[in-house]
């Protein structure tokens, strides 16, 4: 059989801080997820608009990874929080990905941050800085999660299943093309979006892959790899 090629997005990390060395950087979580799932990953690094096409043909599908913030001037908004955790370079380069994987109908996995500029591609807003949604630890989970009946999600993940929370920017107006279908019961924070037709996607404001050993994150990744 054809091997399933997965692109999982990079980022740009100074390792050590302040030595002024950068690398590619991508959770190892991520493409442990998809080789256990049964696809072969390969990490994207963040490059110039014009290279998305040749990336895009490269790869059957495309998860959209976690990591900075996006910045509100591509969702029509002034920066409304002091903060530098954002990557100009990383922003332009994912949407080209974006546009190019939606021209192409090929599926899009976003996680977190992912989640995040998927929605904003597609039209919708962001809430800047959102409280009680970053847990102390990496490790473990935060808080349940509600899923909608009769979606994609709820074939992969039981409503009142224990998720991770490790984000402080979220969906506030959600895209036209997409639909909810999981929330944090607590606030109503929409938690996975999918698209209503066209090309597939899915969107987790959570993290699957630091949680590998949960049922629902094998599902998620299998869905990714052999349904998506």
């Amino acid at each position: 059989m054809k091997p399933i090629i997965v692109g999982i997005t990079g980022n740009v990390k100074e390792m050590p801080a302040m030595s002024g060395i950068h690398f590619d950087a991508v959770s190892r979580q991520l493409s442990e997820g998809v080789k256990e799932a049964g696809g072969v990953p390969i990490v994207i690094p963040v490059g110039t608009p014009d290279l998305a096409k040749v990336y895009v043909n490269m790869v059957d599908k495309l998860i959209l990874s976690g990591g900075q913030n996006v910045d509100p001037r591509f969702y029509g908004e002034e920066k409304e929080v002091d903060c530098d955790d954002y990557c100009l370079e990383r922003d332009e380069f994912e949407l080209a990905l974006v546009r190019e994987a939606l021209a192409q109908g090929k599926p899009i996995f976003a996680v977190c941050r992912g989640m995040q500029l998927l929605n904003v591609a597609l039209g919708g807003t962001l809430n800047q800085n959102i409280d009680n949604h970053w847990q102390s630890k990496f490790q473990g989970t935060a808080h349940e999660v509600e899923v909608k009946p009769n979606s994609r999600v709820s074939r992969l993940v039981e409503s009142g299943s224990r998720i991770n929370s490790i984000h402080r920017q979220s969906v506030k107006e959600l895209a036209p093309s997409l639909v909810a279908t999981a929330r944090d019961p607590r606030d109503g924070t929409i938690e996975a979006y999918e698209s209503r037709h066209g090309t597939p996607i899915l969107g987790i404001q959570w993290h699957p892959e630091l949680i590998l050993e949960s049922r629902s994150s094998q599902h998620l990744f299998k869905f990714l790899v052999h349904q998506l």
